[in-house]
């Protein structure tokens, strides 16, 4: 692995307390700034008011359609001009079909507000993702003009609708702090749909920067769709873990991932494996060690998110610092919003007060057997392996790990379109035999897993 990056954790117990991402990010854009408070206000009414003013138009209105010359208020959309833009492509008038009609007025009052929104963002935007921010403004009236009603570009609009609405929920949960973070997870998100979009466009004029969808291309617009769900799913992940998004954003902004349906998965061969019940973030045995309160830890939690959101990142975030600061409190949170999103693969919290969580022994039947019950899939694997190899259940730690999680799990984790995350806690409360079995398994075995971060 290359070299570690150290930055100081948002700490409310003191500065004792060290972030250290073996998984490290990429550094702070060199544009990124502290906003004033007055700056800050302003960026969240340019952000909330679009959004908010026109949300609430389509939503009454949906059935109707806008009226002609029509608006939804100060600072939100002109719903006649934005109406009227479909006309005059030939795309509004002359249409029968009253849904259709219905469809196409309310994509105009979404791109309007998808464009004031990104407009009202741009000047607070890091200067890396500024440019394709003001290009992607441009981009939205390519969408405007076309004249294909496909189910591909329905998609599309639709995933510029949940742009929007990520954009302004994510705003409105950050009310104190954390909104340069924020502008630069917003400023990814942008310039990842950005390039997207662009790769599914087409130039058909020079000297003029004219554009148009590659709309009779169905497996150019699958395969944008495809990718812009990834980008708004990193993005999702990235802000639940930081507080920026509630469990209901997050849902509608990955909603064509299907939850898990059987969490119950069982198989005889899963009996075979010898987990510590007590090690899981939610067991009975941790009550005493409690979440992060809302709006605390908030930089922290931000780092962590962006780590496990970064499909570039590196697999291993290290959390270090002096006993007494917090260090289990912040895993346990991660822990929680990580499960909440179907994003935990396994946690395991060690302690010397334990006989059972001090000891190494049982550590990968643990972290195979909360697996087989993140997925059903990864569940039938592990009990597959388990009928055909049981000798590697008590065999030693590596070879466990192997047959057991790396094996038959591997080509099923490559599928996965965010990383799945495995938190470890007070490793060196480790002692039977020492904590150095199991960071080596960590850094030798688990962070070589497709799509997995590991954070401890």
């Amino acid at each position: 692995m290359s070299e570690a990056t150290k930055t100081r954790g948002d700490n409310t117990a003191g500065n004792s307390e060290h972030n250290t991402p073996i998984a490290s990010r990429a550094a702070t854009p060199a544009g990124s700034r502290s906003l004033s408070k007055s700056r800050r206000q302003q960026a969240k009414e340019a952000i909330k008011k679009p959004f908010s003013t026109a949300k609430s138009w389509v939503k009454s209105k949906m059935g109707d359609g806008p009226r002609e010359g029509g608006g939804v208020g100060s600072g939100g959309v002109d719903v006649g001009r934005a109406s009227a833009g479909f006309d005059q492509a030939g795309e509004g008038a002359g249409v029968s079909n009253p849904s259709a009609t219905s469809s196409k007025k309310t994509w105009a009052i979404v791109a309007g507000a998808l464009k004031k929104t990104l407009s009202g963002a741009v000047p607070f935007i890091p200067d890396p993702f500024k440019g394709p921010a003001e290009a992607l403004v441009k981009v939205i009236d390519v969408f405007e003009q076309a004249k294909s009603n496909k189910e591909g570009m329905e998609d599309l609009k639709m995933r510029c609708n949940l742009l929007n609405e990520s954009m302004a929920h994510a705003f409105n949960r950050r009310q104190d702090g954390g909104e340069e973070d924020l502008y630069e997870s917003i400023g990814r998100l942008v310039k990842g749909i950005h390039d997207i979009l662009l790769d599914t466009m087409v130039e058909y004029s020079t000297g003029v920067a004219g554009y148009v969808l590659v709309e009779d291309n169905a497996e150019s617009l699958k395969e944008a769709n495809r990718k812009i769900d990834q980008v708004l799913q990193r993005f999702s992940l990235e802000n639940f873990i930081a507080g920026a998004l509630v469990l209901s954003d997050v849902h509608r902004i990955v909603k064509d991932q299907e939850a898990t349906a059987d969490r119950r998965f069982k198989k005889a061969a899963l009996k075979e494996l010898k987990p510590v019940p007590g090690a899981a973030y939610n067991s009975q045995d941790l009550t005493k060690i409690s979440a992060c309160f809302e709006g605390t830890r908030v930089k922290l939690l931000a780092g962590v998110g962006r780590w496990m959101s970064d499909p570039t990142g590196k697999p291993i975030y290290v959390l270090d610092g002096i006993a007494g600061i917090g260090k289990s409190t912040v895993a346990k949170t991660v822990a929680q919003r990580a499960a909440a999103i179907d994003s935990l693969g396994a946690s395991f919290f060690f302690s010397r007060d334990h006989a059972d969580r001090q000891h190494a022994s049982s550590f990968v039947h643990t972290i195979a057997y909360q697996l087989s019950f993140c997925d059903p899939s990864y569940g039938e694997a592990i009990a597959t392996c388990i009928d055909e190899h049981p000798e590697s259940l008590h065999t030693v730690m590596a070879q466990q790990f192997s047959a057991l999680v790396a094996q038959p799990l591997c080509s099923l984790l490559e599928q996965r379109a965010t990383p799945l995350v495995f938190v470890f806690d007070a490793l060196d409360e480790c002692t039977q035999p020492d904590a150095s079995d199991i960071l080596s398994l960590i850094i030798n075995s688990v962070s070589k897993l497709p799509q997995v971060k590991t954070g401890s």
